[in-house]
């Protein structure tokens, strides 16, 4: 479940003592609001209070640390420059931070019921799943007004609470993902978990199995789905991770056609991974990063390939439930990983092409690290708390490939240029072009294709001004 906590042992430092240390070291604040920064919300060893702190994602990654206090048990998004805390159980509301204001709180509304995510359809119409009621709320996130209720009480199990956790936008359709957990059964998952969906014209909740008595969402294979709805940045997919039950390796992350509703099938499974899933995060769609926990209690965070469904090696492990956020940075080629070690907590930086580290020892910020929100400036390729923007334009030509192949790309601007071919693995199969272009139209020719077997590839083309994807089959 969603909201599980791993208290062991409190931290000796209070944090009125860490924020006087704080604000000392920083007599004259630092400007966030034009760069590219991760926004950590961090507490203590046992969530009793928090704080965050500021890291700017540029090496060597200055941060100032326990910026300002925040409950708990929390976790955020960031939404057209705004930073959205969720504060969870025993809070129950949403803070908003306003960057360009020294990262204030300017609005803070109740929501009640331990809320998990809030996700917006304007400026002023958003929903907040609620995870200890039956009620998803609309609100107008500008006044903090609660404007309707959708009842999931139809998708509940018998204890009547359907715990709904994760939300994502479709064709005018809100999905939610609702685990069904029996609490009065050790919190196990009733079969089956569900995607709710939602049609936003009127808030009405659909059925999608007319031909079953009530109301329907669409079943998934796994259950409980723990880690939200990921959007694929390349084939648009939904990906939902489910965590199944703890310490048995049953679930993984899903794939299912938005459009269709029709599942495709597990992309991993936790038997790949090597441990009961709890987040993960991706940045191209074509390689994901997973933070796994063992029966043994040891946490790993592990790669994976979206395209073949295999593991690509495990980057980091602690012997402790340590790792608990994932943040990919694709233009620096970075992931940022939460460790609440408990003796040298702090924020690690691995590079994603290798996996290899890029800080000796975690980067502390404080507190014990749990939540990291990816916050761009006017400037960024990147996108508010998701996948890279696209930038180039990129035609391969023919499709399907059967022998000489022709790369068209342009480039606003002058920079390097990096063009690969990718297989289904995620492994880097050619260079088609590498170094420094100038602007306007770009044209290349490749006969390499013709060493390579049938099947489908990926170009990636990666730019000064983003990294863009394509699909292409090749037929012998």
């Amino acid at each position: 479940m969603s909201d599980v906590r791993h208290c062991v042992r409190p931290h000796a430092a209070t944090v009125a003592a860490l924020l006087l240390a704080a604000s000392a070291a920083l007599a004259t604040p630092p400007d966030y609001t034009d760069g590219d920064y991760v926004f950590a919300i961090c507490s203590e060893y046992d969530y009793s209070a928090g704080t965050f702190s500021l890291l700017d994602m540029n090496p060597p990654w200055p941060h100032d640390n326990n910026y300002g206090t925040l409950h708990g048990d929390a976790t955020g998004c960031a939404y057209q420059g705004l930073i959205y805390v969720v504060e969870r159980w025993g809070a129950d509301n949403i803070r908003v931070i306003d960057p360009a204001l020294d990262f204030a709180t300017v609005r803070q509304f109740s929501v009640g019921a331990n809320p998990q995510e809030i996700c917006f359809v304007s400026p002023t119409r958003a929903f907040v799943t609620r995870y200890d009621d039956t009620d998803l709320w609309e609100v107008n996130p500008l006044t903090g007004e609660h404007t309707d209720t959708i009842d999931l009480s139809p998708l509940a199990d018998a204890d009547g609470i359907p715990e709904m956790q994760g939300m994502a936008i479709h064709d005018g359709r809100l999905f939610v993902t609702v685990q069904r957990l029996d609490r009065d059964g050790a919190w196990q998952p009733v079969p089956p978990s569900y995607l709710a969906v939602i049609d936003l014209a009127d808030n009405t909740l659909l059925d999608m199995d007319p031909g079953t008595p009530g109301i329907q969402g669409v079943a998934l294979t796994g259950t409980c789905p723990a880690s939200g709805i990921v959007v694929d940045p390349v084939r648009g997919d939904f990906l939902v991770g489910q965590t199944g039950t703890y310490g048995a390796q049953d679930g993984g992350i899903e794939r299912l056609d938005p459009a269709t509703l029709q599942s495709r099938g597990w992309v991993v499974t936790e038997s790949t991974l090597g441990g009961n899933l709890n987040v993960w995060a991706t940045g191209d769609g074509v390689e994901g990063f997973a933070v796994v926990l063992s029966p043994e209690w040891i946490t790993r965070v592990v790669a994976f390939s979206l395209l073949s469904g295999q593991g690509l090696g495990t980057v980091a492990t602690a012997s402790e439930y340590a790792y608990t956020h994932l943040l990919v940075d694709p233009p620096r080629q970075q992931l940022f990983v939460c460790d609440r070690t408990y003796a040298n907590p702090g924020i690690r930086i691995y590079r994603t092409t290798d996996h290899a580290p890029l800080t000796p020892s975690p980067i502390p910020v404080g507190l014990y690290p749990f939540w990291l929100v990816g916050m761009h400036g006017p400037e960024s390729v990147a996108v508010e708390d998701g996948p890279p923007a696209v930038g180039p334009r990129l035609a391969l030509s023919p499709r399907p490939a059967t022998g000489r192949l022709t790369v068209r790309f342009s480039l606003a601007a002058a920079g390097e240029v990096d063009l690969g071919l990718f297989d289904a693995a995620g492994r880097c199969v050619a260079t088609l072009a590498r170094g420094w272009r100038g602007p306007g139209e770009q044209r290349l020719t490749w006969d390499g294709g013709r060493a390579l077997p049938s099947g489908t590839y990926f170009a990636r083309l990666r730019t000064p001004a983003g990294t863009r994807w394509e699909r292409l089959p090749i037929l012998r």
